[in-house]
């Protein structure tokens, strides 16, 4: 016989999906979902690693449908077992106590390692788990366990929220060392958005990532993690329930010549690459884009001016799927026959021809590096500025290094040549 486990992490019930509207994009769709799919799979055991209820958006409206969730499980005898995270660290606890450990355990309360038991025929598996004390936690949580009341006779699967190699360390911050030397069989991981494995690991290490992607920043397959027990074999199959995708897409608009043409480059480029993930959309019906329109054009500025629109785009596809686009950004280079000849030439284009030239063979320059400093002079000012409303963490230029700054220096000098070579046209 086998253990069947549905581990996720992340959810932050109250939230709904960038660039996405109705019931369908929220979060509590997806906790809906990840309920039934647990039903559907006969699952033993749902694993929450922590930050299930987002602290910011709608606390206490989500805490209703986290528990006529966890009503359904139990009724289908499937345990729960949870971690608060540094979002719920106060209302898990609220929630779990109703239900008096019957079925639904929360793991490590007050910031103190906990072991319980989980026996199905004749297989037994341990989960050890830790939970946020408070908003934030500045040590690492793996400092304070010592192993001692681990029956080294069964598997151990650990629960934990954190940031691994966490920079900022307000986040129970840890490293993978710390986890490679615990005796544990596999990590299960909550705090990074981003599924992820660290492979080639023993004992097996996954962030689980959201099950429904919340952003632009959270692109690819997001859902649950099935993880199957036999024995001491584990193996682990990745199941797409977000209701919202993210991807980039690239579109190569050389030789377009008038808006018509870009705009129908744009939409048979996102109707190949639709139709290229067909398998992989089962489950969603937000299908979002970033653009980024490349190619050789004498027309920078115009280019740019059609490409905008592109965000009015309502794509239908198969069934209830709509493929829309949330931005675009344009990385056009002017159409040259020479740009290394134009580039040792001393006149403003060929300053621009040879800067351009600098970024892509990773080379420096001293006009390279005055534009850098004014960049990131300027880049400062605007994120430091006295606003109405404060920037967004898109709006913000948080990233102010050189590799950075180099791509918006690019993009406009680009536009810069291109149109100085049309005015000597």
């Amino acid at each position: 016989m086998s253990i069947k486990i549905l581990a996720t992490a992340d959810l932050h019930l109250g939230k709904t999906s960038a660039d996405a509207s109705g019931y369908q994009a929220s979060t509590k769709s997806t906790w809906a979902a990840l309920v039934n799919m647990a039903i559907e799979n006969g699952v033993d055991i749902v694993v929450l690693c922590g930050d299930i209820i987002d602290r910011n958006n709608r606390y206490f409206e989500a805490i209703g449908p986290l528990q006529s969730g966890i009503d359904r499980l139990r009724e289908n005898n499937i345990t729960v077992y949870l971690v608060s995270g540094n979002h719920d660290f106060d209302v898990l606890p609220q929630v779990v106590r109703r239900y008096c450990d019957d079925g639904v355990k929360l793991l490590g309360k007050n910031g103190v390692w906990e072991i319980v038991t989980f026996r199905k025929d004749d297989q037994t598996i341990q989960f050890a788990g830790w939970s946020f004390p408070t908003q934030y936690f500045r040590d690492s949580p793996l400092l304070s366990w010592q192993f001692n009341d681990i029956d080294l006779n069964f598997p151990v699967i650990g629960l934990l929220h954190g940031d691994i190699e966490g920079k900022d360390g307000k986040y129970a911050p840890f490293r993978l060392g710390e986890l490679v030397r615990a005796p544990v069989n596999l990590w299960i991981l909550g705090h990074i958005h981003k599924p992820f494995e660290y492979s080639g690991q023993k004992p097996l290490v996954w962030y689980t990532g959201s099950p429904q992607a919340l952003s632009a920043k959270e692109p690819g397959l997001h859902g649950p993690l099935l993880f199957t027990i036999t024995g001491d074999q584990f193996s682990v199959q990745h199941l797409g329930i977000s209701s919202a995708r993210y991807e980039s897409l690239e579109v190569d608009v050389t030789g377009a010549e008038d808006e018509e043409q870009v705009r129908e480059k744009i939409v048979t480029a996102l109707e190949k690459d639709a139709l290229q993930r067909q398998e992989e959309l089962s489950n969603i019906s937000f299908l979002i884009y970033q653009l980024e329109i490349t190619g050789e054009h004498a027309r920078i500025r115009e280019v740019e001016h059609w490409s905008r629109s592109a965000t009015d785009i309502r794509l239908p596809l198969n069934g209830d799927l709509e493929a829309s686009v949330r931005k675009v950004d344009c990385y056009l280079r002017p159409a040259l026959d020479d740009l290394k000849a134009l580039a040792g030439q001393s006149s403003p284009a060929g300053i621009l021809a040879d800067t351009i030239l600098a970024i892509s063979e990773a080379r420096n320059t001293p006009f390279l590096d005055k534009l850098i400093h004014k960049w990131r002079q300027q880049a400062t000012a605007l994120n430091e500025a006295g606003v109405y409303l404060p920037l967004s963490d898109e709006e913000r230029l948080s990233n102010l290094k050189d590799d950075n700054a180099k791509i918006y220096l690019q993009r406009e000098c680009n536009r810069l040549l291109g149109e100085l070579i049309s005015q000597d046209k």
